[in-house]
């Protein structure tokens, strides 16, 4: 979750090398480069703090969760391999995270969520992703 200027910096130097910019770029440019990369997704809000960068935690409401989870289902149908999917660090969410709003989502009847052990079961009122956005937005009102 901490990200250093010096791994920014390594990454940075590897691409130079690789001869992935315009021109041979030295220590200071790098080190520039990346403290203005760290600066402007600070500024974006993809990270957080002034001097020790962070990933910032996203919000994401739980109505556009479950429609996600739901999309998501129709694709992997295992709960429990949904819950592991790469898709969630799109919103920078481990596999705890999305668990949370699972139990979330369960409790604001959005979805049924039960877990016991390795078992997951995950459903939903609807069958089709039109019908969930139309339960969806009227659970929002």
């Amino acid at each position: 979750m901490d990200i250093e200027v010096t791994e920014v910096e390594r990454s940075i130097a590897k691409w130079v090398r690789e001869g992935k910019t315009t021109s041979l770029w030295g220590e200071y440019t790098i080190r520039r480069v990346a403290r203005g990369l760290l600066s402007t997704l600070r500024d974006f809000g993809v990270l957080a703090g002034a001097v020790n960068k962070r990933l910032a935690p996203a919000y994401l409401p739980i109505e556009a969760f479950a429609y996600v989870t739901f999309y998501l289902k129709q694709r992997q149908p295992s709960g429990a391999k949904l819950i592991d999917l790469p898709d969630w660090k799109l919103f920078f969410l481990p596999p705890e995270g999305v668990e949370r709003l699972l139990v979330e989502a369960h409790q604001q009847g959005l979805l049924e969520y039960h877990a016991a052990g390795t078992v997951t079961r995950l459903t939903f009122p609807p069958n089709s992703l039109e019908d969930y956005a139309y339960v969806l937005a009227e659970t929002a009102h």
